[in-house]
């Protein structure tokens, strides 16, 4: 999140500040009305009151972004007023999906400050479930993580009328982040077995026939203009003139065709082989290779082509606004008779015919890969709308036809539905379209209204003040498991929300910094807002790794110095867990524990753990439906033994919680019925009025009734179970039913019956789903995990001929066997090796089974979330190794674990580099140049070390193996924020960031950065760095060896014509030679080392050609430059500041010069000037 979006200074007392912003009927405070009470009037006067009180104190923190109380209210307040003037409606439904932090839970105090109706939604969640969650939606505010999404959803749900996009000012600029399918080792790999190899039936991903692919280029060829007329032309006339530009060009037919089509013919891929494959082309065009993503085909500026294709390869874009702005790019490229051809489009508009089809296809075939396929791809799908709103607010008028795609049309094989126009029995073209866009053309004559905003359209803050909310008014709406299948929204109203506020400012009491560990989509995240933000406190959100690791909890809790945190029981049992194997007391002075029942073993040897002495936890309860909380208990050192099962409280302030009969009658104390809640939590209830029957009236009181049973005894609430199918599985509420029908809508499941129940020693409740039918149980997990949220997934699948029946015929569940008995025992390469072998014992202790196959996943063996927490706190515990949630994820079985730990106990090879030491001194980081490495800091930083610490960070081109950072072509922004995490590892107070050339780019982004985080904003220091893209773009349209002779100049002689002349294995051999003569590498420098450096020449040249517009902030910068700069082909002449002036206060630049050249001004001799400009600055910004 980018800070400098907003505008945070203060709005006018006068108008933004009354007194009093009441609801209707109330006035000031009159005799008899308490200050607590004037300040829960409603949440507008609440926040307002706390937020000027304490302007200036930290009031959220996480996603890399702090917040004090008046940046809070100034950012929350914008949101408002954009809602409030677009119109909505009375109770507008305003969905939030944003990466996990401080933005999210801003929005959605805007929202509900703008009496809009909140509705989170988070990015981990199924597609399918947050499509069903968002119906209501009429705006989704997202931020750049989860832009992608968010448009998804607006072209599949039109009742969705805008999207806002918080860390963009321009939404067109906003950058989504990449997928897997935006990979050079992805691609590469693909590449490996061939040109061609990504074209594959979306039926059983079967490679498509040569002749469908030759059919394919023929269809490109006609509708490019390119294919050939014999007759009329011979093939020299013909391709005269012809100039192309192929985006994702691969090797293979649609390549072929168009390379001898044309007289030139430019190739952007990121594959290298498969652009080496192009080089060998026997071809009458003059080709010329780039590798580039599709949008860096701007810097091929100058060049103008006739035809720009991009075929097939738009649904590997990473978003709608990468898409927009390529074909931006294209379309400026083009001659005035040309065109773009965008070939292949997935079709959005017909996606649910593509799942019929499939669905129809595994069940007459028994193969289900194309439906999982399409449930878990990356792929974007694109309307034909999305192509006629672009082209309406092109930056020139074109003309978009469209027509159906030519790949298929040669297939005779059925594949069941399709679209009703297409003609293709194959389904290809039913799923795809082709579109041809012109120069020229004319505008709408009327204006095309605007769906999409950035954060330049949020108006400021200030002026009238926000009207105030009615009681009645719906707050925000919280899904629950629904027992039909689909989801249930609870809508809670303002007066339940100011309700739960008030109740539980209590539990806030002596705690000034609060964590949330619950999933924003849940409503803890109310709960955690209600005892921080609400009572003036600061909140930290922990990261998905903290909240899910108990290690990195207690680290994260340490360090921020947290006072009080949210948990499930489940979590709490893996961390006592941790903590007693520690020997650690809990960093914390409380818990609010909820979700599931607490279990008295744990919570006695939680206390047993020495120094938990003083730590308060709470046994929290209450449904959602009832907003958030009803009850309480307090448990503490002095009473945790009192009871054999805890109580869950007495009920809150303005609660009241009874146990009643079958005949709705109120029973006796200790009396065990159903518990039913009245009073000033229960919500309005379900949206759309589903399950109308839990809610009701007793006695003109309205109440909800839970399906749970207990008893009250002198005031405290037991909790005794349940009878219906509602279950909580790791703090959760689970519907057995909605886990049913989605276990049932799987093709070839005939029967199911899924149970909850504790199945194995020292595990957590789990679910175990008993299914008839010939099918894949590892392929119906993979199913269910794209279609159900993480705890919503059975852990046993246990294949049945068929289901006992009772007498009256419904299924007996309590006949069904143990699923242990069931699970069947995957019999493959036995473990072997030490690591193997190690973590087979490990895997059985947690599993209860012999681990006999080392392929076998550790999920489809029983393995769940709270399981796969405790196996990786064993690993770290046992093996001395951490393993990251996601990495277990992706290396789920025993032969991928040993793999992945075997490189984790490798020596580390951190970027970061300790150059010098200075024992109380602060740390000074200086980042690498374009090159990767780091030793042009050698003399500077002994000159300093007397006063700072100073630290290095290289890039990976020196590394004897290949890794991602070389592999992947990066943003400035992607390797800061890599960078910034590596060096927080090392050292995480008062740092200075600093760079040479390239490295100042990096050092003024981890700088904004860090200062985001809430850290102090030290001065940067930048030694001639340009900070204007320019030449940098002219770079990155050069070839390797182009780009090698720029870079490198004199320093390292070899031959360019010699050298282009070789394959590519004896090109590195060679340039490995040069280097060596010339002194500029060491001896034994590897082809490898020589590919990854070549590789970082380019990735980085690409990423400072990226470097469009660095955001402004408000950071003090020493800039250092060379006098000598006339042989310096990056200067800007007439441009003191190079570039820093565009995007930073000039006050806040300290300009310097220093004798010698870009190239030598931190060598031996003139280091020391330098280093002295450095160190006067830092004394004098003291």
């Amino acid at each position: 999140m980018k800070l400098s979006d907003f505008s945070f200074a203060a709005p006018a007392k006068n108008s933004a500040r009354p007194e009093s912003a009441g609801i209707s009927g109330s006035g000031p405070q009159t005799a008899g009305t308490t200050q607590a009470e004037q300040d829960f009037v409603s949440l507008e006067h609440l926040f307002r009151s706390i937020a000027d009180a304490r302007p200036e104190v930290q009031a959220l923190t996480g996603g890399g972004l702090g917040l004090t109380f008046r940046e809070l209210d100034v950012l929350s307040e914008r949101i408002a007023r954009f809602i409030l003037t677009q119109g909505y409606g009375h109770e507008a439904v305003v969905g939030v999906l944003c990466a996990r932090g401080a933005v999210y839970l801003a929005a959605a105090l805007g929202v509900m400050r703008a009496g809009a109706v909140y509705l989170p939604v988070e990015r981990e969640q199924p597609q399918s479930r947050k499509e069903a969650m968002l119906r209501p939606a009429s705006l989704i505010i997202a931020d750049s993580a989860c832009l992608r999404e968010a448009e998804y959803f607006h072209y599949r749900n039109p009742g969705i009328r805008h999207v806002l996009c918080l860390d963009a000012q321009e939404y067109d600029d906003a950058a989504e982040k990449g997928t897997g399918l935006v990979s050079t080792e992805y691609w590469e790999q693909v590449a490996q077995a061939g040109s061609d190899m990504g074209w594959k039936s979306d039926f059983d991903a079967a490679p498509c026939p040569q002749s469908e692919l030759a059919a394919l280029a023929a269809a490109v060829l006609e509708k490019c203009g390119l294919a050939r007329k014999a007759e009329a032309y011979s093939a020299k006339a013909f391709a005269a003139g012809r100039k192309v530009l192929d985006v994702g060009s691969g090797s293979g037919c649609v390549a072929q065709a168009l390379a001898g089509a044309a007289q030139e013919y430019a190739a952007v891929d990121l594959a290298r082989n498969e652009l080496s494959r192009l080089a060998g082309f026997d071809a009458a065009a003059r080709v010329t290779p780039y590798r580039m993503e599709a949008a860096d085909i701007h810097f091929l500026e100058g060049q103008t082509f006739d035809v720009v294709v991009m075929n097939g390869v738009v649904e590997n874009f990473p978003g709608y606004n990468y898409l927009r702005r390529v074909l931006n790019h294209a379309v400026q490229m083009l001659t005035p008779e040309g065109l773009v051809f965008v070939g292949a489009v997935r079709d959005l508009d017909c996606r649910n015919d593509l799942r019929a089809a499939l669905q129809a296809h595994a069940l007459a075939t028994g193969d289900q890969t194309g439906l999982l396929r399409l449930d878990a791809s990356a792929e974007l799908f694109v309307p034909r709308q999305f192509f006629m709103e672009w082209a309406a607010r092109c930056p020139v008028p074109v003309e978009v036809t469209f027509s159906p795609c030519g790949l298929g049309q040669n297939s005779s094989q059925s594949a069941g539905q399709t679209c009703p126009e297409s003609e293709s029995q194959h389904g290809v073209q039913a799923f795809r379209y082709d579109v041809v866009i012109r120069p020229g053309g004319s505008r709408p004559q009327v204006p095309v209204s605007l769906s999409r905003f950035g954060a330049q359209h949020l108006p400021p803050a200030g002026g009238q003040a926000l009207p105030p909310c009615d009681p009645a008014q719906a707050a925000y709406i919280v899904y629950t498991s629904g027992s039909t299948g689909t989801p249930k929204g609870v809508v809670v109203e303002h007066r339940n929300l100011m309700h739960i506020l008030r109740a539980l400012r209590p539990y806030a009491a002596g705690c000034e910094r609060v964590g949330l560990v619950a999933p924003l989509s849940f409503d803890a995240s109310v709960q955690q807002l209600a005892v921080s933000v609400f009572s003036g406190k600061s909140l930290h959100v922990l990261s998905d790794e903290e909240r899910k690791n108990p290690s990195l909890f207690c680290a994260c809790a340490r360090e921020r110095g947290l006072d009080l945190c949210d948990m499930t029981p489940a979590f709490f049992n893996v961390l006592t867990d941790w903590l007693a194997g520690q020997r650690q007391p809990l960093p914390l002075k409380a818990l609010l524990l909820a979700g599931e029942v607490l279990r008295p073993d744990v919570i006695r040897k939680f206390y047993a753990i020495p120094g938990n002495e003083g730590v308060v936890l709470f046994n929290v309860y209450g449904p959602t439906e009832c907003t958030v909380d009803s009850s309480a208990f307090r448990i503490d050192v002095g009473n945790h033994q009192d009871f054999t099962a805890y109580p869950i409280g007495r009920p809150l302030e303005g609660v009241r919680i009874c146990a009643m009969d079958k005949n709705c009658q109120e029973l006796p104390d200790s009396v065990t019925g159903e518990l039913w809640i009245f009073g000033d939590g229960v919500s309005r209830g379900y949206l759309n009025n589903a399950s109308p029957g839990a809610f009701v009236e007793k006695n003109g009181q309205p109440c909800y009734r839970t399906g749970d049973n207990g008893y009250v005894q002198n005031g405290l609430v037991f909790y005794r179970g349940r009878e219906d199918q509602q279950v909580k599985i790791r703090g959760n509420r689970v519907e057995l039913g909605e886990v049913e029908k989605a276990v049932a809508g799987f093709p070839g499941v005939r029967q199911v019956a899924v149970v909850a129940d504790t199945f194995r020693a020292g595990e957590e409740k789990t679910l175990a789903a008993y299914v008839v039918g010939t099918i894949d149980m590892a392929v119906l997990r993979g199913y269910l995990e794209q279609h159900l949220p993480p705890y919503c997934v059975p852990a046993y699948f246990v294949p049945m001929m068929e289901l006992p029946f009772s007498l009256n015929r419904k299924i007996d569940k309590k006949a069904l066997p143990s699923p242990l008995g069931g699970v069947e025992i995957q019999r493959g390469r036995m473990p072997a090796g030490p690591v193997e072998e190690k973590l087979a014992e490990i895997w059985k202790r947690l599993l209860g089974v012999d681990i006999t196959d080392a392929d076998a996943g550790f999920f489809s063996l029983g393995g769940h979330s709270i399981l796969s927490i405790r196996l990786i706190a064993m690993i770290e515990k046992e093996m001395g190794v951490h393993v990251a949630v996601n990495e277990l994820v992706t290396h789920s079985s025993i032969a991928q674990l040993a793999a992945l730990l075997a490189g984790k106990t490798e020596k580390r090879e951190s970027p970061v580099i300790q150059l010098q030491h200075c024992e109380g001194g602060k740390n000074l980081v200086l980042f690498h140049p374009v090159g990767g490495s780091v030793f042009c800091y050698s003399d500077l930083a002994r000159l300093l070390g007397g006063k700072y610490t100073v630290y290095a960070v290289e890039a990976a081109g020196f590394s004897q193996r290949r890794t991602s950072l070389t592999t992947e072509l990066h943003t400035v922004e992607s390797l800061s924020e890599y960078y910034l995490d590596e060096m927080l590892k090392v050292e995480s107070r008062d740092i200075i960031w600093g760079g040479w050339s390239f490295g100042g780019l990096l050092a003024y982004e981890c700088s904004r950065r860090y200062a985001a985080m809430g850290n102090r904003s030290e001065p940067v220091i930048i030694l001639d760095t340009v900070a204007d893209n320019t030449r940098a773009k002219q770079m990155a349209a050069k070839d390797d060896i182009e780009l090698l002779q720029l870079i490198l100049q004199q320093g390292m002689a070899f031959d360019p014509v010699k050298l282009r002349a070789m394959p590519r294995e004896q090109q590195l051999g060679y340039l490995v030679e040069c280097g060596e003569k010339s002194g500029l590498l060491p001896a034994g420098f590897s082809a490898v080392q020589m590919d990854n450096l070549l590789l970082t020449y380019r990735g980085n040249t690409l990423a400072a050609a990226r470097y469009e517009r660095p955001s402004p902030s408000d950071c003090n910068l020493l800039l250092v430059r060379a006098l000598d700069f006339a042989s310096n082909p990056q200067i800007i002449m007439n441009d003191d500041y190079q570039g820093w002036g565009r995007f930073l206060k000039k006050e806040n630049i300290s300009l310097r010069w220093t004798q010698g050249t870009h190239e030598t001004m931190l060598s031996a001799g003139l280091a020391a000037n330098v280093a002295q400009l450095i160190l006067e600055y830092l004394e004098c910004e003291k």
